[in-house]
């Protein structure tokens, strides 16, 4: 009977998609391909330190042979808390497409477009 409590307690708890870091402070979540369009959405945090505070935005980028071209934000959000917690301070949504521009994630970006040109499945049409 411990058991089959136990394997209960551990089915009920919700997944829940995880940030993966990509160094310095700067992490990715909820990465969808969509190769017939070739665009990437993703969510991208950044993490400070001082003073303990994180942005989270969710954007997509769009790639021609491997590199990406424009970008655009679906969502973003500066949190008071360290990894995308605590209260929202000031967000904002949707923007139009605008030409791509070097910042912080330029590296994800730029891995991701090369990552789709090389095959990766689709994960998400809707994107």
């Amino acid at each position: 009977m411990r058991y089959i409590y136990l394997l209960m307690m551990l089915m009920s708890f919700s997944a829940q998609a995880e940030w993966r870091s990509n160094g310095n402070n700067i992490y990715s979540k909820d990465i969808e391909f969509n190769s017939l369009t070739e665009r990437v959405s993703v969510q991208l945090l950044t993490d400070d330190s001082y003073p303990h505070s994180s942005l989270v935005y969710h954007m997509q980028y769009q790639c021609e042979n491997g590199v990406p071209t424009k970008q655009r934000e679906f969502w973003a959000g500066f949190y008071d808390g360290r990894m995308g917690t605590g209260e929202v301070i000031f967000e904002s949504s949707g923007a139009p497409w605008m030409p791509f521009e070097d910042n912080r994630f330029t590296i994800i970006v730029i891995t991701l477009c090369a990552e789709m040109d090389r095959g990766s499945p689709d994960r998400n049409p809707l994107y």
